[in-house]
């Protein structure tokens, strides 16, 4: 349905976001699931990709991929953007650990990311939990290395269409 490689910039975001709910509005439920996963992953890699542009030297815009393909009975969307290798091993273990988590634990990490590291770049991934908890269904990750600094992080969120 949609696939793309550059920078993350939010109006880019924005009008992905409003085409994906237009392309899946038949679809009730999962079409506002499949949005706020969307918004919430485009905004990671914008924020944090280790491959960005800076706008008058100032404003960091990540570049990465996202990729949303249509299946008969669910969504898949994934992001992939740059990472520094030890950065990748802390995003494996938290996906790791959201994965193995209930829904009620889901919900007691989200609070207490939100009150023990608000702004820290590693410390909430609210986004991820809050993919989770949406999509009901765990995180597909898997991280390739690119050099001895550096890997490509993938993230796949599946979305029922049910």
């Amino acid at each position: 349905m949609l696939t793309y490689r550059g920078p993350f910039y939010i109006e880019l975001i924005s009008v992905f976001g409003n085409n994906v709910r237009n392309y899946t509005s038949t679809y009730g439920n999962a079409n506002k699931k499949l949005f706020r996963i969307f918004i919430e992953l485009s905004q990671n890699v914008s924020n944090y990709s280790e491959d960005f542009h800076l706008i008058n030297n100032e404003s960091r815009i990540g570049v990465g991929e996202l990729n949303l393909v249509e299946f008969d009975s669910h969504f898949k969307f994934t992001t992939k953007n740059l990472v520094k290798k030890s950065d990748s091993k802390i995003l494996t273990n938290r996906c790791d650990l959201i994965n193995a988590s209930s829904l009620m634990e889901l919900r007691q990490l989200k609070r207490e990311q939100r009150i023990n590291s608000p702004g820290e770049k590693f410390g909430a991934r609210i986004g991820l939990i809050q993919a989770v908890m949406l999509s009901q269904n765990k995180l597909e990750y898997q991280c390739e290395d690119v050099d001895d600094r550096f890997a490509y992080l993938s993230l796949t969120v599946k979305i029922d269409k049910n």
